[in-house]
């Protein structure tokens, strides 16, 4: 805000930034939250080195280490490691295994698993989504589908024997999926052809990794339903 004696102008955050006044701006962004209750924390070096040493970074990496230089499992941990300062309710977290070794996934697993907010988590690693997800909801070819319930469904809800899942487009919209189910011998084909496609790649790189993963969820849905197809 620009005051003046006369009047008091109210000026947007974003044209003050432009102005070069950065600072003073976040210093009122710290001040509001403060005032808010949302700094539960001291924003100092002991109380940022303590945050930090909790997600696996040493004093010395807090304090004396420039982002630039640390390793990309340690630039995970301090994005983690901000985004649970103000100890929110409900988490995001794109693809937060990237980079992580593996004491550190299982670190951030047994984390997640004991705290009580909520989290939404994008990632395209099966094994992690298994052991922190109940409830997962996965896009493929254009459609949406969902495995699993939370818990507070899985209470209120009963599936019937035999009930088929609902299948929905990426808009939200309800499929017919009668005409969508295919006989062993077409699944056959499909997988057949999806593996050849995948051994190719591996040759001229023809595919993004994003359509390699989605090639991948498919065959494992194919060799799933042709297995329970296959008589004992």
């Amino acid at each position: 805000m620009l005051c003046t004696q006369r009047s008091a102008i109210w000026i947007e955050r974003i044209i003050l930034v432009k102005m070069g006044l950065l600072k003073i701006v976040q210093r009122q962004d710290e001040k509001e939250a403060m005032a808010a209750g949302l700094q539960s924390k001291a924003l100092t070096s002991e109380g940022v080195e303590k945050h930090l040493k909790a997600f696996g970074l040493e004093p010395e990496v807090a304090s004396h280490t420039s982002i630039q230089s640390l390793s990309g499992g340690q630039k995970v941990k301090v994005v983690l490691a901000g985004s649970m300062w103000q100890n929110p309710h409900l988490l995001v977290l794109d693809e937060p295994t990237n980079y992580l070794d593996r004491d550190g996934l299982g670190a951030l697993t047994l984390a997640l698993k004991e705290w009580t907010g909520g989290v939404i988590i994008i990632s395209h690693n099966k094994e992690f989504c298994n052991a922190v997800a109940t409830e997962k909801w996965i896009m493929q070819n254009g459609r949406l589908r969902q495995e699993g319930s939370s818990g507070r469904e899985e209470e209120e809800t009963t599936t019937l024997k035999g009930e088929k899942a609902d299948v929905f487009d990426q808009f939200g919209n309800k499929l017919d999926t009668t005409d969508a189910d295919k006989s062993a011998k077409e699944a056959k084909k499909e997988l057949k052809g999806l593996e050849k496609q995948l051994k190719d790649n591996k040759k001229k790189k023809i595919l993004s990794q994003d359509e390699v993963w989605e090639m991948g969820d498919r065959i494992a849905v194919l060799k799933e339903k042709l297995g329970k197809e296959t008589p004992a």
